[in-house]
C-alpha cells in the first residue's frame, strides 16, 4: 500500500482501488456470469449453489471460486494481494466469497458491522504502525456505480467507533449525511474491513448491479465453519480448501491462500517461490 492508501484506509475503513481488473477481465467475468444464468438456477437445500435473497431483485450466491479459472484466480489477484498482506498479515487466507446481483426496484440491506460491540473476528486496530484487521472484504465492481445508483454505503470511520450504531440508523429508511455512497467504475475494487458499519441502498439504476465479494482473514482465523448456516452438515460448503481445484490448476500462492486456518509455522501467503 502507498502512504496515501494506508492513511485513507485507516481513516475511513475502506479504500477504492481503481483498475483492479482490466476491461477484458470484467468483460470475461460478466460473460461467464451470463452463461451461469444465476437469476434462474434452482435454490434450496438440494441446490448446487448457496443462495441468500434479500428480495426478488437482490440476492447473493456462492461459492464463486469454484465457478472456473477466472473466478479462482481472483483469489490471488496480484493487484490486490499486496494490500491484503499489509491489512491482514503475511499469512492471510481466503475465507469465502459470493456474487451479488441487484435490479431495480430492490430493497435495502440494513447497516451492519461496526467496532462496537467488540468482536475479535471483525475487529480493527493499529499497533506499532502495523494494521491488524479481522475479516476483510474485496468487492470487485463488474458495472459502473454512479453517485445516485444505490448499492454499497458506509459510515466512514465507524471501524474505530466507541459506541454502537443507533438502532434508528440501521434500516436506511432515511439515509443521513453520516452515510457515504461510494461510486466507482467497473473494474474497481472496494476493500473494506467488516468492522466498518456498512449496508446496501436500494438499487435505482437501469442497468443491473453485479459485484464479486471475496473475503479474507488472518491465517489463524476462519469466519465460515464446517457447517452451513442452516445447520446441515455439508463439507462442500465449508471454508475453501486446495481440494476445491485440481492440483494442476493451482500455483503455489493459490494453494497457500486456500489453506485452512492455522497459526504454527504458517508460511507467507504471497511473495515466495
Amino acid at each position: 500500500m502507498t502512504e496515501e492508501e494506508r492513511y485513507l484506509f485507516d481513516l475511513q475503513g475502506y479504500l477504492v482501488v481503481e483498475d483492479a481488473l482490466e476491461p477484458e477481465e470484467v468483460e470475461e467475468l460478466n460473460r461467464l456470469l451470463d452463461a451461469c444464468d444465476l437469476w434462474n438456477q434452482p435454490r434450496g437445500h438440494d441446490a448446487d449453489l448457496d443462495y441468500w435473497a434479500n428480495d426478488e431483485n437482490f440476492f447473493h450466491v456462492s461459492p464463486p471460486h469454484r465457478w472456473g479459472r477466472p473466478f479462482l484466480e481472483l483469489v490471488g489477484n496480484p493487484r490486490i494481494v499486496g494490500h491484503l498482506r499489509e491489512l491482514l498479515g503475511p499469512g492471510f487466507r481466503y475465507d469465502h466469497g459470493h456474487a451479488l446481483f441487484m435490479r431495480k426496484p430492490s430493497t435495502a440491506l440494513e447497516l451492519h458491522g461496526g467496532a462496537t460491540p467488540w468482536d475479535p473476528v471483525i475487529s480493527y486496530g493499529v499497533a506499532g504502525g502495523v494494521i491488524h484487521s479481522g475479516l476483510t472484504v474485496v468487492a470487485y465492481g463488474l458495472c459502473d456505480v454512479g453517485p445516485d445508483d444505490g448499492g454499497f454505503v458506509a459510515v466512514p470511520g465507524s471501524h474505530k467507533a466507541n459506541f454502537a450504531c443507533p438502532d434508528g440508523f440501521l434500516a436506511l429508511d432515511d439515509p443521513g449525511p453520516w452515510l457515504k455512497r461510494i461510486p466507482h467504475r467497473a473494474g474497481s475494487a472496494v476493500i473494506f474491513t467488516e468492522a466498518l458499519t456498512h449496508g446496501t441502498l436500494p438499487w435505482t439504476a437501469d442497468h443491473e448491479r453485479r459485484a464479486l465479494l471475496y473475503r479474507y482473514t488472518p491465517g489463524h482465523m476462519a469466519f465460515v465453519g464446517r457447517y452451513r448456516q442452516d445447520g446441515r452438515s455439508e463439507p462442500d460448503w465449508a471454508y475453501p480448501r486446495p481440494a476445491d481445484a485440481p492440483d494442476d490448476d493451482l500455483n503455489q500462492e493459490l494453494r497457500r491462500l486456500l489453506e485452512p486456518p492455522y497459526a504454527w509455522e504458517r508460511p507467507d501467503s504471497v511473495g515466495q517461490t
